[in-house]
């Protein structure tokens, strides 16, 4: 048997743009949703419910493809979905938060 070369060798270069949306958004938000506490674990929650919602945004380190993709994340329409999302993923999570209450 040979041994085999990985079939896309830069994948670990590839990045999610979606996630740093997402991270942004639950910064802008964590103070705006009545019982959301935004611990750690809770932003986890979040975050995780949220990328499951929405379709992901994969860039490699290629420069042109990756300012082209966040100019598109930047358009309002973008940035409203990215907001709806997190909204909910936060109101989901206030509602049954995977940590003791605080007190």
């Amino acid at each position: 048997m040979t041994e085999s070369t990985p079939l896309r060798p830069s994948a670990a270069r590839m990045i999610n743009l979606i996630e740093e949306s997402l991270e942004e958004q639950h910064d802008l938000l964590r103070n705006k949703v009545a019982g959301y506490c935004g611990c750690t674990q809770c932003k986890d929650d979040v975050l995780t419910m949220a990328l499951n919602q929405i379709r992901p945004r994969y860039t490699s380190g290629a420069r042109r493809g990756s300012v082209i993709t966040r100019a598109e994340l930047q358009q309002e329409q973008a940035r409203a979905e990215i907001m709806v999302v997190v909204l909910e993923a936060m109101r989901k999570v206030a509602a049954a938060p995977r940590h003791l209450p605080k007190g």
